[in-house]
Order: C-alpha cells, then sequence, then structure tokens
C-alpha cells in the first residue's frame, strides 16, 4: 500500500492523479448539482466550448479522428486520465530506485508513453457508449406547413381545433385553426397552410376526403 501511494505521489504519475482526481472532483459536483456538462463533442467537428470557435474546431477535429469525438468531453478526458494514470503507475514501479536525474528524465519520457497508450484505450472504451450521446436535431413546427393532418376533435374554428400529423412515429399532436363556417370534424382530413408561431397555431383548410 505504502509502495502504491508513493508511487501515486511521485513524477510521472502524480500528474495523473492530480488530473483524476480533478475529474473525480467534477463528477462529484455534477451528482450534487453543482456543475454541468456543458462541453460536448458532436459529430460534424464542433465543440460547445467557451473559446475561438476555429480553434476549438480543429481540436474538435482531431479528437474524432481518434475516435474520441461523439460523446461528453468530460467523459473523455476522465476515461484519458483513468487509463494514463493505470499504465504510469504500472510502468512506474521500475523507476522509483532510480537516481533523481535519470528518474525525471525516464519518468517525461513515461508521461508521453502512458498519454499515447490511453487514446487508443479510452477510443476502444468509448466505442460501444457512442450511441448513447447521439446528437438528434429538433424539427422545426413550421416544417409541417404543407402536410396533411387528421382532425381529433368534433369541430374547428378560429380560436380551436386539434389535429394529428402522422410521422413515422408516434403522431404529432398539433393546434389548429380555420375559418368558419367549415366542414372540418373528426376523423377528417385537412391541409396545413401556414403556422403562427406567436399563437403556436397551424391554419388549415379542408381537403376533399374523396380525393384520398
Amino acid at each position: 500500500m505504502d509502495r502504491l501511494i508513493e508511487t501515486a505521489t511521485t513524477f510521472p504519475t502524480a500528474i495523473w492523479t492530480v488530473l483524476l482526481g480533478v475529474a473525480l472532483l467534477y463528477w462529484l459536483a455534477s451528482l450534487l448539482g453543482m456543475a454541468d456538462d456543458a462541453l460536448h463533442l458532436h459529430h460534424g467537428g464542433h465543440a460547445e466550448m467557451h473559446a475561438d470557435g476555429h480553434e476549438m474546431g480543429d481540436f474538435a477535429a482531431k479528437l474524432m479522428a481518434l475516435g474520441l469525438g461523439s460523446v461528453p468531453f468530460s467523459i473523455v478526458i476522465t476515461l484519458i486520465s483513468l487509463y494514463g494514470w493505470l499504465f504510469s503507475a504500472l510502468a512506474h514501479q521500475y523507476l522509483l530506485w532510480l537516481p533523481t536525474v535519470l528518474h525525471y528524465a525516464l519518468g517525461a519520457v513515461l508521461l508521453l508513453v502512458s498519454f499515447a497508450l490511453a487514446l487508443p484505450a479510452t477510443a476502444i472504451t468509448l466505442r460501444p457508449l457512442r450511441g448513447l450521446f447521439v446528437t438528434h436535431n429538433a424539427v422545426s413546427k413550421a416544417v409541417l406547413v404543407g402536410s396533411v393532418c387528421r382532425i381529433s376533435t368534433q369541430s374547428v374554428d378560429e380560436k380551436f381545433g386539434r389535429a394529428e400529423v402522422a410521422s413515422g412515429g408516434a403522431p404529432f399532436n398539433i393546434r389548429i385553426a380555420a375559418s368558419s363556417p367549415n366542414t372540418l370534424a373528426r376523423g377528417h382530413h385537412a391541409l396545413i397552410t401556414d403556422y403562427d408561431a406567436s399563437r403556436d397555431v397551424y391554419t388549415v383548410v379542408a381537403v376533399d376526403e374523396g380525393d384520398r
């Protein structure tokens, strides 16, 4: 146990110990609701970081090329720190007896080697996790203009009405309005002609049921 503590607190493993400690503190803060995981690397090479967009884009692209993208950046850093610490600690056991100068010289090399080994190990670990962090772009409500909907209320007028729009999965339930008088009733179909964002209401007109 004493040897492990000595290894973890001396160069080069101490560098990884600090990084891993910071990562663990971050996750503890997250569990307590004190931190927000705002650093994500998405497909396409965009990074949500408060820095120069071009530099962050290049950085994200490099991580993507290494297979480290598409997951929260905090997870990437945590795994790199964990693997770096493990590789460094295992090899560091054989450097403790070396003279100070030689210890630091070989320690610097070990730090670089452990980082190089941590990158592919992290990429392999993240591979099955990427599907959990797929970014889905929200569909704009205005996209539904031109679609056909199915009336779900007994009637539709300028102030009240609801309808469903097929989406390939669960249908969208939307608020609609139509000029009165009209023939719209439950089960009838209507064409969406406009969308009023201020009211979040779609304007519809009746569709000839015989054409469907």
